[in-house]
């Protein structure tokens, strides 16, 4: 078993510490301007990690936020064996009677609202023209209350409304529709019938999804019933108040459904968004190279600086320990010199970087669209704390780890030598 160092070893190097950091900190201003250079590559990279990384959270909250008001929702119920049913089908296994289910949820403070939905395809017409189509049937008030799509055109959907529509803009231009045209919806029924209703169109929208907007339209939910034959609902979408909240409130709807005997089945917001996480992968992927990129040019500019201080300071190593000096403490000297130099660029890059992203929140740029959406976006730096201090801490552990082996070095010189360098 290894001996512990005697309390008077502890003691004194409790005593030298600080000592030790005072020369340490003006140590690394002796040569101002190689200071300055390092000082100014730490705190580059740390207001850039953070740029970046708000950037790259904003957008992780924009697209996860859309992705839940525009189709998903937080949580979708359905009635039991949906899931596994035919997709072709998917009113076969449909909601009927969801006042109890609903009533239920909508008690849970965390929960903002539900709402009854159905999907459906089919073939749109105006009377020279026909296009398949993507159609969503709605609650006209609780669609208005998720904000899920901007109106270009016209207005929303109402209550009480049964053959209005809106059309996405893709379509709306496709089909040459201008607002009071009729529109067919030819589509088939739960019994595998076709059906065909006239819609007036009231509305045109965009969700800024090229892909869905040139095939999507949204209906009523009681007109959608007359055209499919049905009084079944595909889903109920759960609203809440808080998207972190999804997993607890799933958790205690599930021990709800279970005490009541509900033939129900959910699924969370995550497990139908494969686009909101191949986006993340991939900018978590960007935002990995890019940290490795600064990382390796910040070991690199510290490295240089402690060794070129190391170069002018040789004569002045040999003297501290030719004097009794400790190589221990050259060593921790050389690396508390690295650790300050971290911790002043993290400082600084941290008011850079938090400052530099107000103002261009402030600005309001404006960023052209990304590819497969057809509008622009604002561009918006997120201020998360653990980025904040991420960024912080990775300047410091990356100076001073880059300070390791010239510290090293400087403790092994030899004393002749290093009294003898010119």
């Amino acid at each position: 078993m290894a001996e512990l160092p005697p309390m008077s070893a502890i003691t004194s190097w409790s005593k030298e510490s600080p000592m030790l950091a005072k020369i340490a900190f003006r140590n690394i201003f002796r040569n101002r301007r190689r200071t300055l250079i390092t000082l100014l590559v730490l705190v580059m990279g740390a207001a850039g990690l953070i740029l970046f990384g708000g950037y790259k959270e904003m957008n992780f909250w924009g697209l996860r936020e859309s992705t839940i008001r525009n189709r998903l929702g937080h949580l979708q119920l359905y009635r039991k064996g949906y899931l596994s049913a035919d997709s072709q089908k998917p009113l076969e296994y449909g909601l009927e009677d969801v006042a109890e289910v609903r009533g239920a949820v909508e008690k849970d403070p965390r929960v903002a609202m539900t709402a009854a939905q159905i999907t459906f395809m089919g073939l749109i017409s105006n009377g020279d023209k026909s296009e398949t189509f993507l159609g969503t049937a709605v609650e006209p008030a609780k669609d208005r209350q998720m904000r899920s799509q901007r109106m270009e055109t016209g207005r929303e959907l109402s209550d009480g409304e049964m053959d209005a529509m809106m059309v996405g803009r893709g379509l709306a231009r496709s089909m040459n529709v201008k607002i009071g045209d009729y529109l067919t919806l030819m589509t088939t029924t739960v019994t595998g019938s076709l059906n065909a209703m006239d819609f007036q169109v009231v509305g045109t929208f965009m969700t800024g999804v090229k892909e869905y907007d040139d095939r999507a339209i949204k209906v009523p939910l009681s007109g959608a019933h007359y055209l499919l034959n049905t009084k079944k609902i595909e889903k109920l979408l759960v609203m809440l108040k808080q998207t972190e909240d999804t997993d607890a409130v799933m958790a205690d709807v599930k021990t709800l459904a279970a005490s009541r005997n509900w033939p129900i089945e959910m699924r969370p917001w995550s497990d139908l968004a494969g686009f909101y996480h191949q986006v993340v992968l991939i900018f978590n992927g960007i935002f990995g190279f890019i940290g490795t990129i600064v990382f390796v040019i910040v070991v690199l500019s510290v490295a240089n600086t402690i060794m070129m201080n190391i170069f002018e300071r040789t004569r002045e190593i040999g003297t501290l320990m030719a004097i009794g000096t400790k190589r221990k403490r050259i060593w921790a000297l050389f690396l508390l010199e690295g650790a300050m130099l971290g911790l002043i660029g993290g400082v600084l890059g941290l008011v850079f970087g938090a400052a530099l992203g107000q103002i261009i929140n402030y600005a309001q740029i404006q960023l052209p669209p990304p590819p497969g959406y057809t509008a622009g976006y604002q561009l918006r730096i997120l201020m998360r704390p653990s980025i904040l201090v991420s960024s912080f801490a990775l300047s410091i552990v990356t100076a001073t780890l880059s300070s390791i082996y010239p510290a090293f070095k400087a403790s092994r010189l030899n004393i002749v030598d290093a009294l003898g360098h010119i």
